[in-house]
């Protein structure tokens, strides 16, 4: 049995029916869909470059696919906190690591996906091994510092073990953040709550009614593309610009691409005080599926009326109504996530050092070079056998 595989520049270029055929063998996630991976590829092109790989059996039949990315990163963004403040106060350092050629098998955002689809999983040491063939010679041809295969859960891990085999460490990174959707909105997962939790949410949605503060949530394309200005835009970045690990910057190009691409798929939750948005939540809904993708905030107000965790409250009442199977919360505020009976699902990379100074620090220091947010056990929130009858 023999394998090839063709590589493609462009989602435009790629064999669509053979591509569907491996993401819906495998049960692949709307971020494996041609619509999303366009709507990325066109709203980051300026800072990426982008190739997306199909391989065959015996020439004829699609058996796995992925794509890959190639970004200058800076490791002080995203690193250990110890590693970053080294980065940034000792110039020699600093010039050669704020700038890092990096080539990513997957998507070149944080959300807790992989694009990695093999419809028989029992292939991947031959299906690996090819790919690792593909990377190095894309690696060598732009002078890559480090080649990254990212986000894989805890159930995935046998599969890609071989890997380890190739040379690449196996580091943790922030988990993703998950809600068991047991309730039908809010208001009924509020009732099963213990009363301490229920009076710190209503202490804070009591505080947006008082400010007059409203909430509506856009699900019109054209009419999330209308609203979805700059200045809108300027939210995302306050919210970027305080974010601890800054592991993407993204533009509005972007979103914009993504409300295009991918329809009514994509909800925008909106507050607005005096017809002036002051608040922003992006939410994809695929299928049975509500993910969580990014947020703005006008952090002048957000003390005052709790902005992000009303945004957070919001969101799980949409998805709680749409009846989805599953909510995927992000992978920040995991502690605030907790309170509210979020629990963390490990998520893994695979590095490999390429120029000698990064494969240095991945022999020596690898588990420094992504910085870690603890997993937090999902609090006693509920009341006693409530979740039991919730449906």
């Amino acid at each position: 049995m023999g394998y090839t595989f063709r590589v493609f520049h462009s989602v435009d270029e790629i064999n669509l029916k053979d591509w569907q055929y491996v993401r819906s063998a495998c049960g692949g996630s709307i971020f494996l869909d041609p619509s999303f991976m366009t709507a990325v590829e066109i709203g980051m092109k300026h800072s990426h470059r982008f190739w997306y790989v199909i391989f065959y059996e015996n020439n004829e039949f699609p058996v796995a696919c992925t794509s890959l990315c190639a970004t200058d990163v800076d490791l002080a963004n995203f690193a250990d906190p110890g590693l970053a403040w080294t980065i940034r106060h000792l110039p020699l350092v600093s010039s050669r690591l704020r700038r890092l050629k990096l080539l990513i098998c997957g998507l070149p955002l944080m959300i807790g996906q992989h694009t990695l689809a093999l419809t028989v999983p029992s292939t991947s040491p031959q299906i690996l091994s090819l790919l690792d063939e593909i990377v190095r010679g894309l690696a060598s041809e732009l002078k890559i510092d480090a080649i990254v295969y990212k986000e894989f859960r805890r159930c995935e891990l046998e599969w890609t073990s071989p890997l380890s085999n190739l040379g690449y460490l196996r580091v943790p990174i922030p988990p993703i953040q998950l809600f068991r959707p047991l309730f039908r909105d809010l208001e009924h997962y509020c009732a099963a709550l213990r009363s301490h939790y229920r009076k710190q949410i209503n202490r804070s949605i009591k505080k947006l009614k008082q400010a007059g503060v409203e909430i509506s949530i856009l699900t019109d394309p054209e009419q999330i593309l209308s609203i979805y200005t700059p200045e809108a835009h300027g939210l995302y970045n306050q919210m970027l610009e305080k974010a601890k690990f800054k592991f993407e910057a993204l533009s509005i190009d972007f979103f914009r691409e993504l409300t295009f691409r991918l329809g009514d798929q994509i909800n925008l939750i909106l507050f607005a005080k005096d017809t002036k948005i002051i608040s922003l939540g992006w939410c994809l809904h695929a299928g049975s599926a509500c993910h969580m993708l990014y947020a703005g905030l006008d952090y002048k107000l957000n003390a005052d009326l709790d902005l992000y965790f009303n945004l957070i409250y919001a969101a799980l009442d949409y998805a709680l109504k749409k009846k989805v199977l599953s909510i995927e919360v992000g992978m920040t505020a995991n502690s605030f996530k907790a309170k509210l009976g979020c629990y963390s699902e490990p998520l893994y990379a695979f590095i490999k050092g390429v120029s000698p100074l990064v494969a240095l620090m991945v022999r020596y220091g690898g588990t420094l070079l992504v910085g870690q947010i603890p997993e937090i056990p999902a609090s006693n929130i509920f009341k006693s056998s409530a979740v039991h009858g919730s449906n």
